[in-house]
């Protein structure tokens, strides 16, 4: 990565390191214990620490969506996770960077926009607010999230002692994948949570990403249940949520989302798509998110 594109913020507990390309957060330090909580990037193991997604969450069928009759490519999770972002407005303790629509996102999405996304370091805390501006003179359909990987152990504990907790009880299960696309003619699968936890196993993710939603928590816990190192994040009222890593991999990615990988019987019609977001003209569109260590 060019050191260039990489920006630090601070508190007096925390360090946020964001990279310009995909405004991937790229490094959460407390700088106390010096304890590291995002994925340092092995690209043969998992090439990302954070990921912004825009204008799609998750896979298209055939990585294509049609609006009327006409059809457009779209590789996973949209675009902007590849594209470098401007510094709008830069402090020691806050960064905003943007993104507006080119002759090439208007390739495969015809839709005008403009991204905006503010990391702001505070205490222990860092908060993360993602804006979506429709520029065009029509409705615009998108869906949004922001998903951060976490190294799972952050110390020497076991992957055993660790489990993800919600802030409510879930009345849903986890649904899973079948080639990419997610199954909600599935039972859900209730069996993965113990009261409001999913403790981890090496079998956890044996069938891939797991996929809730109609959430009815505001908050999840990444725990151990030997130190009191612990990460949560604080979303709201996003309607899904995903956990992505593979068996014997020492990392979870957590997505908090507007929006979800298509769905096994879909149509393709974006205007019908599950979790799509319709956003009339000149409105803006907020997701806001706040990661809290211990």
């Amino acid at each position: 990565m060019d050191k260039s594109s990489l920006i630090t913020i601070e508190s007096e507990f925390i360090s946020a390191t964001i990279s310009l390309v995909g405004a991937e957060l790229k490094s959460l330090l407390d700088l106390e214990s010096r304890v590291e909580y995002i994925w340092q990037e092995k690209k043969a193991i998992s090439p990302i620490s954070s990921l912004f997604c825009f204008p799609v969450v998750g896979k298209l069928k055939d990585d294509k969506y049609r609006i009327g009759r006409k059809y457009h490519q779209m590789q996973k999770n949209g675009f902007a996770k590849d594209m470098k972002f401007h510094v709008k407005s830069q402090m020691k303790d806050q960064v905003s960077l943007s993104l507006s629509h080119d002759n090439d996102t208007l390739s495969c999405y015809p839709f005008m926009f403009n991204l905006v996304i503010t990391f702001t370091v505070y205490g222990p805390k860092l908060s993360v607010s993602l804006e979506v501006k429709n520029m065009d003179k029509k409705e615009m359909l998108f869906s949004l999230g922001y998903g951060t990987v976490f190294n799972v152990p952050l110390s020497v504990e076991a992957l055993e002692d660790y489990y993800l907790e919600f802030s409510n009880r879930e009345e849903r299960g986890a649904y899973n994948l079948d080639n990419d696309l997610v199954n909600f003619e599935h039972v859900d699968n209730k069996k993965i949570l113990n009261d409001k936890r999913i403790n981890f196993n090496y079998d956890l993710f044996k069938h891939g990403e797991l996929v809730f939603r109609d959430l009815s928590s505001s908050s999840i816990a990444l725990k151990n249940r030997v130190s009191e190192k612990s990460i949560a994040i604080n979303f709201e009222s996003v309607p899904y949520i995903s956990f992505r890593s593979f068996p014997g991999a020492n990392f979870v990615q957590i997505t908090p989302s507007f929006g979800v990988t298509d769905a096994t019987d879909t149509t393709g019609d974006l205007l019908t798509k599950e979790g799509i977001i319709d956003l009339e003209q000149e409105k803006t569109f907020k997701m806001d998110m706040v990661y809290h260590i211990r």
